[in-house]
């Protein structure tokens, strides 16, 4: 298990723990958890902000690397942070919808899957 440590050290895990933890809170204060009458739209929007969070976790620098923001690797490494939070606000914004949920899903999801698949470093020219 040494490469899931190197890919997710312990900050960004306690990073994506909180950002899940404050999405909740924002989605409960905001349109409210309705399981009982929406629960394709709870399951969704509960989906979305979990790869969300997890996305945005992935920006949180590696040991050694100081207090710069981790990129990556790529020039449009920035897309996958503005899909993470275009992701996180449709579901934040969809009001109990199932169809903005699982847009937003899709766009969190994608952003997550690009920066759990995309190089870490770029090859450096000597």
């Amino acid at each position: 298990m040494p490469q899931i440590e190197e890919r997710w050290p312990v900050r960004r895990r306690v990073t994506g723990l909180a950002l899940l933890a404050a999405l909740l809170l924002l989605a409960a204060a905001g349109p409210g958890w309705a399981f009982a009458s929406a629960p394709l739209w709870s399951v969704l929007t509960m989906g979305a902000l979990a790869a969300a969070a997890a996305a945005l976790a992935t920006f949180v620098p590696l040991v050694g690397e100081g207090l710069r923001v981790h990129l990556g690797c790529g020039p449009c490494a920035a897309l996958e942070g503005l899909a993470a939070i275009g992701g996180a606000w449709l579901a934040l914004t969809s009001a109990h919808d199932g169809g903005t949920a699982s847009l937003a899903l899709a766009l969190a999801g994608f952003a997550l899957a690009r920066r759990v698949t995309e190089p870490q470093t770029c090859p450096r020219e000597v």
